[in-house]
């Protein structure tokens, strides 16, 4: 739309501070609890994937002290027993478990895309990302400010670490996006509670208790700014974009939706009320783990039932998951079904196929990082103690835990997707329990990738789902 007005161009790099700077402390608590930044209208194009949000995060027991910083956490990289003030953060998420709103306007007030529960869909998106090299690279590390090698529930929380996110959202990971027909862009972030985002080690040593004491962990954000990069054109360029009042952009967008899961027949039935749709993701989590110091809230795990001490940590098996669209099976007409490769100890490949299909068009098992070990390694030992083979129905470390995700693609030729306008989108979800009695409640995040369409008219912004 724009290209055709570039004659020759140069690069720039952009820093900018929020606009709500204060005191430069962003919390959920004592704090500012959103952050906000302004992107100028400019006769210039962004590049939405360049986007990052950087900062120091801290993790805070009260206003001047931190968790311990011990050898021997929880008993895994020593012999000593759980201490009272380990905190920890989701491992593969990183700082993004602290956004839980993500809202792209422009400056005029128009609003591009609102995504709710940002967290959770970082939770399915951010694995189905990267793969296990970037993890042992240290590549998600630095970035994501997540670290999930060490047998333990996350990153240790014990001292402030820098951190430059990404920002998931499809309407700047999508084409190149000029910013003089969008009127600039407003970028608010929601952080999340600090019961959501901290955490302690309970579900697996229920003598760890960090971060519950007195009136709980906290985290903080600090000097923080987003930067980006811009394509700035030459004077003759710049003209044309400024001159150019009217047009149309397509772009990608997500939708949050959220239901219960409680039965082992469960019939979900959304009416996401989208034209163009184009795929779906969705995880699970038991209810009771969201915003529970005892918890990780951001974890993406198959439906759990109690074990013997009582704490859901037994993976229940996976039957048979069902799309339909209206009371129809579509976009697939078959059953995927899993159980026979659960009961076999192998990967859900048509599963994973499914859901990886639902984010990226690309089917390459060493591209997405089902556990920290990936799903498909043989079982082996470490210094002759044996590691939880690549799957069983007790979980007993995050290592060997799965991302796990329920997805399907509606359309990944014409990318214009199925209109679900007035028609239910429905999941049907079946589960067998080894106790044969129904699920704990669980919390089912569902997340829908559709397209959208701005119309520019004399400087007026009318958006088209």
């Amino acid at each position: 739309m724009y290209i055709k007005y570039i004659m020759s161009s140069r690069r720039r790099l952009v820093q900018i501070n929020p606009t709500n700077q204060g005191n430069g402390v962003f919390s959920f608590r004592g704090g500012v609890n959103q952050l906000v930044f302004d992107i100028p209208m400019t006769p210039a194009i962004l590049n939405g994937k360049s986007v990052r949000v950087n900062g120091i995060f801290d993790t805070l027991l009260t206003a001047t002290t931190r968790p311990a910083n011990n050898t021997a956490v929880n008993g895994v990289n020593g012999a000593g027993a759980a201490t009272g003030t380990d905190v920890f953060i989701d491992p593969r998420t990183g700082v993004s478990s602290c956004i839980d709103f993500l809202t792209i306007q422009n400056l005029e007030g128009a609003t591009y895309e609102q995504i709710k529960s940002y967290n959770r869909l970082c939770a399915s998106l951010i694995p189905l990302q990267e793969g296990i090299q970037s993890y042992l690279s240290g590549g998600v590390d630095i970035g994501y400010g997540a670290n999930g090698k060490e047998q333990q529930q996350g990153k240790k929380c014990d001292n402030p670490f820098q951190f430059s996110i990404p920002l998931q959202a499809g309407f700047l990971q999508g084409n190149p996006i000029d910013l003089q027909l969008v009127r600039g862009l407003r970028i608010t972030l929601t952080l999340a509670s600090d019961l959501f985002v901290c955490g302690n080690n309970y579900w697996n040593n229920q003598t760890s208790t960090g971060g519950t004491a007195g009136s709980g962990a906290f985290y903080q954000l600090r000097d923080v700014n987003m930067s980006y990069e811009l394509e700035v054109p030459d004077a003759d360029g710049q003209a044309a974009m400024v001159s150019n009042n009217s047009g149309a952009w397509e772009y990608n967008a997500y939708s949050s939706f959220y239901q219960v899961v409680q039965s082992t027949d469960t019939n979900a039935v959304l009416n996401i009320n989208k034209s163009r749709t184009l795929g779906t993701i969705m995880n699970l989590i038991p209810s009771e783990f969201i915003n529970n110091y005892n918890y990780n809230s951001n974890w993406a795990v198959q439906p759990l039932e109690a074990n013997a001490a009582g704490i859901l940590k037994n993976q229940c098996n996976l039957q048979e998951l069902t799309f339909t669209k209206g009371g129809l099976r579509i976009p697939l007409d078959f059953e995927v079904n899993t159980e026979e490769e659960q009961e076999q100890g192998v990967a859900t490949s048509q599963k994973n196929f499914e859901e990886l299909n639902a984010v990226r068009n690309v089917w390459a098992m060493s591209s997405f990082l089902k556990d920290l070990r990936t799903e498909l390694s043989l079982d082996r030992s470490v210094g002759g103690v044996v590691v939880p083979a690549k799957y069983q129905s007790s979980m007993t470390e995050n290592d060997a835990k799965n991302a796990w995700n329920v997805g399907v693609s509606y359309d990944h030729i014409t990318q214009n997707g199925l209109n679900f306008k007035n028609t239910p989108l429905g999941l049907r979800f079946q589960t067998r329990p080894t106790n044969g009695i129904n699920l704990a409640p669980h919390s089912l995040f569902c997340f829908v990738r559709h397209k959208n369409t701005i119309m520019f008219r004399n400087g007026q912004v009318s958006i088209m789902n």
